[in-house]
């Protein structure tokens, strides 16, 4: 299935002053790139984010990046939006994002910047890409091959076991990405794909607080 691809930056041996001056930098290379300063200082003021927001001027949407520190040294594009319109579908958000990490590459290139690092997630995901932990993707592949639509005790209890596996894992799982998966990839009706994403959720907040109770 395909999904919004997300692209990270990884900068080594800088401030983050020095990081949005080399954002502000790949700009000045680039005659279609800019740099939007009195919105990036506005998001920082609401977030107390180090962050900025560029805008690519091209002609169809007009689009502005948001960009943010996720941990020290890691930046993201958390977001793509036209700034008179707000969402951008997401094939054409891919295509933009792409867009960037291509300019931003040659930028690095040319600039012979060898502190940063890009990497951007990929457009077509399956179960390997949405349930990363082996032990949970067999418990839950174990409950989609037998008849997990027919609601039988059984079926329930071995998406319970997925849930009890998924709540150990230290990543945390996207489960409206499952949900996506079970009406695209199988076909499943809507109401019985977020039935699943359901239990799964509420199963993963009651496993949650369990752990504190005992801790």
């Amino acid at each position: 299935m395909k999904t919004y691809q997300e692209l990270n930056l990884k900068f080594k041996k800088v401030t983050d002053d020095e990081i949005i001056e080399i954002f502000k930098k790949f700009t000045q290379h680039f005659n279609n790139w800019n740099y939007l300063q009195k919105q990036s200082e506005e998001h920082i003021k609401e977030t107390s984010k180090p962050s900025c927001i560029l805008f690519l001027d091209e002609n169809h949407h007009k689009p502005s990046f948001l960009i943010t520190k996720r941990k020290d040294k890691f930046y993201s594009i958390v977001n793509i939006f036209n700034s008179q319109y707000g969402h951008i579908q997401m094939l054409e958000y891919n295509i933009l994002l792409r867009r960037f990490k291509k300019d931003f590459k040659d930028f690095i290139s040319l600039a012979s910047y060898n502190i940063i690092s890009i990497k951007l997630s990929n457009e077509d995901i399956g179960l390997h890409e949405i349930i990363t932990s082996l032990k949970a993707r067999e418990y839950f592949e174990r409950y989609l091959s037998r008849f997990p639509l027919s609601y039988h005790t059984n079926d329930i209890e071995r998406l319970d076991f997925f849930i009890c596996a998924t709540s150990r894992c230290k990543k945390n799982i996207n489960t409206e990405l499952i949900e996506q998966y079970l009406v695209e990839d199988l076909n499943w009706p809507q109401e019985n794909a977020k039935w699943c994403r359901n239990r799964i959720d509420v199963g993963l907040e009651i496993l949650k607080v369990n752990k504190q109770f005992y801790s």
